[in-house]
């Protein structure tokens, strides 16, 4: 692997051995988000000395807006660019290593007991099945804007409470993405597996799955009238048979582990849905 020149990079890898897998800010990227951000600021800027100062022949109310939307998304880019300097993620079979400049942090996968995620848009998960149809691993699919970098990410909690988080502006970002929830999943998806089947009620911040179904606010929504659930401008939607409207809606960013959410809605459908009910979609083989 052809290793940046950075002095406590190489040094990490010459402790820790060689990553199955570098992620990080590319110099191309990052001078071109760089460029946007600032243009956007200074086109701001302009605009709002020709706005104040000389006057607008007509009020509009859209250019109004723009005066201060465009200067914000464009320091709003460079906050975030900033952040993300001089930073690496390494991936090692036992765990991701952070480091940004000069200082280490290690989130071994064993020690990860929550992943959240933003994500704006997704139908369903992706799944790698064993021979007998079972998930193996679950992950969404990371989205990728090119402009509101704060509407996606990713973040890992160790069991002491010890948060990192990740960004678009990371490069293969989806594939850091779909990385830490299929190595999360095979640590943590056994033990919640067998707490569902042992009759426990398993809570994903505000929802909550059992043998009945989804719990929601009181609410309770039967398996044999689950249809689906799916994710729509950042919010977890859940709809039941026969319904337009959506049965509960709740902000993504606010459930833990939304990977094994939807593994494990897929996982009560096998054995409680309607026989009718079809295999969640975006299947792939397990190799």
């Amino acid at each position: 692997m052809d290793l940046p020149s950075d002095e406590h990079l190489h040094r990490a890898v010459t402790e820790l051995g060689e990553p199955a897998a570098l992620f990080r800010v590319s110099p191309a990227r990052f001078a071109a988000k760089l460029a946007l951000g600032l243009s956007l600021v200074l086109v701001g800027l302009v605009a709002n000395y020709l706005w104040w100062v000389d006057g607008p022949a007509t009020f509009d109310h859209f250019v109004f807006h723009l005066l201060y939307i465009v200067p914000l998304i464009g320091g709003a880019l460079l906050y975030h660019m900033h952040r993300n300097r001089g930073l690496y993620i390494l991936i090692y079979p036992t765990g991701l290593l952070r480091l940004r400049r000069g200082e280490v942090d290690s989130f071994p996968w064993v020690d990860i007991e929550q992943v959240g995620l933003k994500v704006q848009r997704a139908d369903g998960a992706e799944f790698a099945r064993d021979p007998h149809g079972a998930a193996a691993a679950c992950w969404l699919a990371a989205d990728l804007p090119t402009f509101k970098l704060w509407d996606s990410g990713l973040t890992v909690t160790r069991a002491d409470g010890t948060e990192a988080h990740f960004g678009p502006a990371l490069s293969d970002y989806a594939t850091l993405a779909e990385e830490v929830q299929k190595r999360t999943f095979a640590v943590l998806w056994p033990a919640l597996r067998a707490r569902f089947y042992d009759g426990a009620r398993v809570s994903f911040g505000e929802i909550e799955l059992d043998s009945d179904g989804v719990h929601h606010s009181g609410k309770l929504l039967r398996w044999r009238d689950f249809k689906e659930v799916a994710v729509a401008q950042g919010m977890l939607s859940f709809k039941a048979v026969g319904k337009w409207l959506p049965w509960a809606l709740v902000g993504l960013n606010s459930v833990p582990n939304p990977h094994l959410l939807f593994a494990l809605v897929d996982e009560a459908l096998r054995f409680y849905g309607p026989p009718e009910s079809e295999p969640q979609p975006h299947e792939t083989a397990q190799p």
